[in-house]
């Protein structure tokens, strides 16, 4: 009787291990977007927002940049790809250039456009450094001066 006991103690730590690992690999493969908000006048209208966000993401899609952005972050190796082009069709599916909105200091909320990329959670780090590389670029684009480091 005992020994059928261990059995099933062990059968139920090898299914609850199992399911563990299992939610484990669900919670890493979850959509996982990552953007850096930019902050836009409120006094612009929706279809000045609209424009401004159709602008930055024509610009930033553009096959200059996104090569620019790829051979900087290297990502040929860190995204597992065969060759630039690659690397640079899969930062094109990744951008994401969106209208958005944050919390001002007066309580209300302030419009953004929120420039970034889509991944999954395992890919955080990348895409971190991948929406601060492209926000550099937006900088560019708009006259910005980028912060002194």
């Amino acid at each position: 009787m005992q020994r059928w006991i261990i059995l099933g103690v062990v059968a139920m730590m090898l299914v609850l291990g199992g399911g563990a690992f299992g939610y484990w690999t669900l919670r890493q493969n979850r959509p996982h977007p990552v953007y850096v908000p930019m902050p836009m006048n409120e006094k612009l209208s929706i279809q000045q927002r609209t424009d401004t966000m159709k602008e930055v993401r024509a610009k930033l899609g553009s096959k200059e940049i996104l090569s620019k952005v790829s051979k900087d972050l290297d990502l040929v190796n860190k995204l597992n790809v065969f060759s630039e082009d690659a690397a640079v069709i899969e930062l094109e599916n990744r951008l994401m250039v969106e209208l958005g909105s944050t919390a001002n200091q007066s309580g209300g909320s302030a419009p953004t456009l929120n420039v970034g990329v889509t991944g999954v959670r395992k890919d955080k780090e990348i895409s971190e450094k991948i929406a601060m590389r492209l926000m550099e670029e937006v900088m560019k684009i708009s006259g910005i001066e980028p912060p002194k480091k």
